[in-house]
């Protein structure tokens, strides 16, 4: 008898670079959870993913990293089936200096970029296959400090200290632990507001210097290392902290063009 496609769970799937993470792993024959805060637009992403991978089996699970109230919800929503890839990718930022940064919104953001990923990895480890990978979805601010991102830079830093943590944490349980820094990603993250914004505007991008590359991150590019870091061909890479950001944080450039 066949055994059933491996499963992955999104945390963040429904926008950006998580969703294309769902897509990328339904192309290597997982099915996938995914989860967000908008119930209507989660159901219309796992419609979108299902038909563009048909035959495999997508869920929405409506879900706001910060309340830990629905934790217990997962033996139902997962139905025995232990998670092959974890995926930890919801997160939020504000566009500001650090020191000008209300404690309250700091707070909430440490909440919902770090304490909520531990305390998700604290109530699925029971549910994860062996082996298995988690990967956290960090970013190039939390490398190289961005002083107009400065929480969020701080939180982010605090991301890749915890993933390699937790790759030793969970090494006796052959879960492999590795965290993704993407650089400047066109669609940018939903929710790295300015002061007053309640959703970042879709030509934020435009501002955006290149990097050495010569373009923009697209989501895909992240995706295509997550599919790797959750296959068996990452099969020794944990602890991992790794840039997917076309050269931004390689060093400073020279300033002069030499032909």
């Amino acid at each position: 008898m066949d055994s059933p496609p491996r499963l992955a769970v999104v945390i963040g799937g429904t926008s950006g670079i998580g969703l294309a993470i769902a897509g990328r792993l339904m192309e290597d024959g997982c099915d996938v959870v995914i989860t967000g805060r908008n119930a209507e637009r989660g159901r219309d992403t796992a419609h979108s993913l299902s038909q563009a991978n048909p035959g495999q089996s997508v869920q929405f699970h409506a879900l706001d990293v910060r309340d830990a109230a629905h934790d217990g919800d997962w033996p139902t929503i997962l139905d025995t089936r232990p998670i092959d890839t974890l995926v930890l990718s919801a997160a939020f930022g504000r566009q500001s200096w650090v020191t000008e940064t209300p404690p309250d919104v700091f707070l909430d953001m440490l909440h919902v970029n770090v304490a909520a990923p531990l305390r998700l990895i604290q109530a699925l480890r029971g549910h994860m296959a062996s082996p298995s990978s988690v990967v956290l979805i960090s970013s190039d601010a939390g490398v190289e400090g961005e002083q107009n991102l400065g929480a969020y830079s701080v939180t982010k830093a605090a991301v890749n200290m915890l993933g390699r943590m937790m790759a030793l944490d969970l090494a006796r349980d052959n879960i492999r632990v590795n965290v993704v820094c993407p650089g400047d990603t066109v669609p940018g993250m939903r929710y790295l507001l300015r002061p007053g914004e309640s959703q970042r505007s879709e030509h934020d991008y435009l501002s955006w210097p290149l990097p050495p590359r010569g373009r923009l991150g697209q989501a895909r590019d992240t995706a295509e290392l997550v599919a790797f870091l959750a296959s068996p061909r990452a099969d020794f890479m944990t602890g991992t902290v790794t840039l997917v950001d076309g050269g931004s944080r390689a060093g400073r450039p020279d300033p002069s063009p030499h032909n």
